[in-house]
């Protein structure tokens, strides 16, 4: 039974029978041979040298652009015109001969990209948060592999793909319930836009009884879940062992009040839909894996991220530009930013003021569940706040004067009070909605 099978089964079956049948869905991924295969040798390179990693990127990347090369008209092409031999590439600086593709020339030219050799493939498609939507073939066996990557990291934190169990607080489709389980992936998904004070022991509740000892999900979900806990004076009976974040920033508030309510490590990936790039966190920077693909900037230094992945033989991306900025630290770690221009307001004087440093966890902000900026025009902005209960004017005016104080008064701010967070098409949250171009910021 193919993989896009086994995962439509997952999503329509009532629940009831969907327990029933978890076993024999869960072992369609973790007992796939391109899963274990992968995962196996993952867990066999964590003893290699650096001299033997770097052989292996190596050899996958002189397969993959040989496979570009014979497989696709586009990369033939463009090979032939510029003189460039695959099995000659001898280091990562050789791929500079090769031109960046741009997701406008993907799109322009995604039938040529695309190998018809792989029959057994699906389409995603990226959030695009700065554009149009991308679209791009991908084959089936690209997921067994993604998903040995992730489960090898978290196996550094003590995950078990064969037993251990998720409590999952993101965006999905829930068909109008508060939980769902989702065997193929081992997890209880908990709708994390329905928690509240009124229902917070219910959730904590499903999370006893399913027995998770691991949260993943949205780094704004699980910090809301943990502002919950602490607000009820709630302690869980089951100690989490790490907490899995994905898709959002994590900002510095977060991190703290998530360690201190759950007294446990926090895990991030970079990644993307189009699965050219694999990064894990370790200590203040990521670490792109060298078995996933090959990661560059526009500039030595930093810049645009450029990645050539490994994973996805029906559209190979080589050099292709990510909508992500890294910047190359000294440790050979990288510092990650989203393609967001949203980590910086622009104030009325040309001030810049980055998001990392406005820290409102303090007893100004004490009732507000959640809060959001959003700013469409230079110097001024709007604070979207969610209290736990009605506020009266003198607590509002107390918070705008305190986000005053927070920008050093360089914005003006007005106060709009509502239940929920303006979220993206893809039903993720982002602290700062920034509408303004920097490019047309004076510097």
């Amino acid at each position: 039974m193919k993989i896009a099978v086994v995962k439509k089964m997952n999503e329509k079956m009532p629940d009831g029978i969907k327990r029933l049948f978890a076993p024999v869905i869960r072992n369609r991924l973790i007992k796939n041979p391109v899963f274990l295969r992968e995962y196996q040798q993952l867990c066999e390179a964590d003893t290699w040298s650096e001299e033997r990693m770097a052989a292996e990127q190596q050899k996958r990347l002189r397969q993959t652009l040989q496979y570009a090369y014979d497989q696709t008209k586009y990369y033939h092409k463009l090979f032939d015109e510029i003189g460039f031999v695959p099995q000659k590439c001898r280091s990562i600086q050789d791929l500079n001969q090769i031109p960046v593709l741009t997701k406008k020339l993907l799109q322009e030219n995604l039938e040529e990209i695309t190998s018809t050799e792989i029959n057994n493939y699906y389409q995603v498609t990226t959030g695009g948060t700065t554009g149009a939507p991308v679209s791009v073939w991908m084959e089936r066996d690209a997921i067994y592999k993604e998903w040995a990557f992730v489960y090898h990291y978290w196996s550094k934190y003590g995950y078990d793909y064969k037993k251990s169990r998720l409590a999952t607080l993101r965006g999905v489709d829930f068909q109008g319930k508060w939980k769902r389980v989702n065997p193929l992936y081992g997890e209880l998904r908990l709708n994390p836009f329905c928690m509240s004070e009124r229902n917070i022991r219910q959730y904590v509740e499903a999370i006893k009884r399913y027995g998770a000892e691991f949260l993943y999900g949205y780094p704004s979900a699980i910090y809301q879940f943990c502002r919950l806990l602490q607000k009820q004076q709630i302690q869980l009976e089951r100690n989490i062992r790490a907490v899995f974040l994905i898709s959002e920033n994590l900002y510095p508030f977060q991190e703290t009040l998530i360690k201190e309510v759950l007294h446990c490590e926090i895990a991030i990936f970079y990644g993307h839909t189009e699965r050219a790039a694999f990064a894990e966190r370790q200590g203040t920077g990521y670490c792109f894996h060298p078995l996933y693909g090959v990661l560059q900037t526009t500039k030595e230094e930093g810049g645009e991220l450029i990645a050539t992945g490994f994973l996805n033989s029906k559209t190979p991306l080589i050099r292709y530009q990510v909508d992500d900025y890294g910047k190359r630290m000294a440790d050979g770690k990288y510092k990650l930013t989203g393609h967001w221009n949203g980590e910086v307001l622009y104030g009325a004087n040309g001030e810049r003021i980055s998001m990392a440093a406005i820290n409102v966890h303090d007893d100004t902000f004490a009732k507000i569940l959640e809060y959001q900026l959003e700013q469409t025009n230079v110097g001024e902005c709007i604070l979207r706040i969610h209290p736990m209960e009605p506020l009266t004017k003198v607590q509002v005016q107390q918070i705008q004067k305190r986000m005053s104080e927070k920008l050093c008064n360089a914005l003006k701010v007005e106060i709009e009070v509502a239940d929920q967070m303006k979220l993206t098409k893809r039903g993720k949250y982002r602290m700062l909605i920034q509408h303004i171009d920097a490019k047309t910021v004076d510097m």
